[in-house]
């Protein structure tokens, strides 16, 4: 798995980037140990954003301190999380990163259990917006929504989609499969790739 590790202090960056290392994880940095936290990579000739080279599955930030703002070293979780990779946050007391933090570790010790959680867990605000939109469709076609879900996981920086639908929608599906595709496009400019599938009416339910 390719993790984007940042945190208060490269000491504290440092440890966390090791554990996942020896966990069998690929780590990319903003910064190198001995490096100020400006610029950064992508800012310096003949180096390149860990998160423009390729997808980063999760981003961790490393937090030894209980710093109320993110501290200069964690700027890489802001830009990741604009793209909407998946944040562990390490951490002591106070996490100005809690609102968006998918899972979090209080050992470093802990932090590739959670990276590997966070990776496949299905992505929230994803699978809100693309059940709302196939939903929509549903009942601007006289359709009940009531049992039509769909469920979002990342996988190298694609989108897999899961869909469910009622036998009443199942004729809906290739209008939903777009109308759910634009959606999610419009949420995640970042994402490389969507993939849509699913599910059999009888499945049910709205999850995997």
């Amino acid at each position: 798995m390719r993790v984007l590790v940042v945190g208060t202090l490269p000491d504290a960056i440092d440890r966390a980037a090791v554990e996942l290392e020896a966990a069998g994880h690929d780590v990319v940095q903003c910064h190198g140990s001995a490096e100020p936290p400006f610029p950064c990579a992508g800012l310096i000739d003949g180096r390149e954003c860990p998160l423009d080279a390729a997808p980063v599955d999760v981003v961790v930030t490393a937090r030894d301190r209980p710093w109320p703002r993110p501290a200069a070293y964690e700027e890489g979780a802001i830009c990741a999380l604009r793209r909407h990779t998946p944040l562990v946050s390490l951490h002591e007391g106070t996490d100005p990163f809690a609102r968006w933090t998918c899972r979090e570790a209080s050992l470093v010790a802990d932090l590739p259990g959670a990276v590997e959680e966070a990776a496949t867990a299905p992505l929230a605000d994803h699978s809100a917006v693309a059940a709302a939109a196939a939903q929509s469709v549903a009942v601007a076609a006289g359709v009940d929504p009531a049992g039509i879900g769909a469920v979002v996981h990342r996988a190298r920086g694609a989108l897999k989609v899961k869909l469910t639908l009622t036998p009443a929608a199942s004729h809906l599906e290739g209008t939903i499969a777009a109308r759910v595709m634009t959606a999610l496009r419009e949420l995640d400019t970042a994402a490389t790739g969507i993939d849509i599938g699913v599910n059999p009416p009888e499945a049910g339910g709205a999850g995997e």
